[in-house]
């Protein structure tokens, strides 16, 4: 039997990239959401003090979204890049890494596995149980300073996104690791306030599948939304600033590599997205 060949270009490329963010998203929901799910609901243990039974079922959120993203994350970026969040899109269409096209195939395949990742941890778990994560603003926190919260911390995250995989450099295999880690910063700090959604396709696939929509959804959209863009111009002005040019050999393994790549870059000659090493565009020798 013959096998059907896809070709790498074209629409058969954004098909494979855009499935790809449609099941990494799936599988990063029903992890997180299962994990946080299961955490916070059994957090209390008899006898326990509450503070104590809180504090577990907030570091248990963090664990359990920064986790799912580093595993789910690292299987997909030689795919599409293992963003599984329509706001990771956002900035990087602003950026121009991603065309118009691609970025709303990924946001909207992005959105679907999401409510596919949510809904998988609803039909697997008890019935009575519930769907815990649903983003509101909570604990005192005014609606303004929730939307900066989610606004600050996604526009971090989104930096982080971009300095280790649109810059390339040794590291950015490892992309997954820094990434899921922002990540579970973020929710420590954010969790207690607006349940940190740092992601519009969570947001709402939490709370279509809890068939609850607070009157401050819209909060967990344009806080995101906007964190996005201010993530994005952070890279972009730190590219105008050609930080590179005063960088340059900095995960250089030997002092040879190191100095090779200054000189580079003081002749002007030095490749951001290249080696960053020697200051070589990838696939070219250095003489």
């Amino acid at each position: 039997m013959k096998m059907l060949k896809v070709g790498r270009g074209g629409l058969a490329r954004l098909g494979i990239e855009s499935f790809a963010e449609f099941l990494g998203s799936a599988m990063y929901m029903y992890l997180a959401i299962g994990g946080a799910d299961a955490i916070s609901l059994g957090a209390t243990i008899p006898g326990e003090a509450n503070a104590l039974s809180t504090a577990r079922a907030y570091l248990g959120q963090a664990f359990a979204f920064g986790f799912s993203l580093i595993a789910t994350s690292w299987a997909f970026f030689r795919i599409s890049g293992g963003m599984f969040n329509p706001a990771v899109a956002f900035s990087g269409w602003i950026t121009g890494h991603l065309g118009f096209i691609k970025f709303a195939s990924y946001f909207l395949c992005q959105l679907l596995g999401s409510m596919l990742g949510v809904a998988l941890t609803r039909g697997t778990t008890p019935s009575i149980e519930h769907i815990g994560q649903v983003n509101e603003v909570v604990n005192g926190e005014s609606i303004a300073r929730a939307f900066f919260l989610e606004f600050f911390l996604t526009s971090i995250i989104c930096f982080t996104y971009h300095m280790v995989v649109y810059e390339k450099n040794r590291s950015t295999y490892m992309m997954a690791i820094p990434y899921g880690i922002s990540v579970f910063a973020c929710y420590l700090f954010a969790y207690r306030y607006t349940f940190a959604a740092l992601n519009p396709a969570r947001a709402f696939a939490t709370a279509l599948a809890a068939e609850y929509f607070p009157r401050t959804h819209w909060v967990f959209w344009f806080g995101p939304l906007s964190g996005a863009i201010f993530g994005a111009a952070m890279h972009i002005l730190f590219r105008f600033l050609d930080f590179d040019q005063y960088t340059a050999g900095y995960d250089a393994e030997n002092e040879d590599q190191y100095l090779r790549a200054q000189a580079a870059a003081a002749k002007g000659g030095y490749v951001m997205n290249a080696d960053r090493t020697t200051g070589t565009p990838v696939g070219r020798t250095v003489a």
